[in-house]
């Protein structure tokens, strides 16, 4: 007994939202450093959680892609570009 639509759904299942871990630096900026995703539930009554790591102060910050994307279109890129710097993302 196998279920063959699970798989294919899990792969091309994107999340609805990212999750982050927020570091505060002493001068007031905040870095984001993504620890997994979220995944709506098919109801939209809640999500499914994954995530790569924890975060060391249990504090978890989920945003929508649409809000990331807009942070690098805007006046926020220069932050998000430091803060993928951090992650070794590109």
């Amino acid at each position: 007994m196998s279920d063959e639509s699970t798989p294919k759904d899990a792969a091309s299942k994107r999340p609805s939202h990212l999750a982050y871990t927020v570091r505060e630096s002493k001068d007031g900026k905040s870095y984001f450093n993504r620890v997994g995703s979220a995944f709506q539930h098919k109801d939209g009554q809640g999500f499914n959680v994954e995530l790569d790591a924890t975060p060391v102060n249990g504090r978890l910050t989920l945003r929508t892609l649409k809000e990331r994307l807009d942070e690098r279109r805007g006046g926020n890129a220069s932050r998000t570009a430091n803060t993928e710097r951090e992650n070794g993302e590109r």
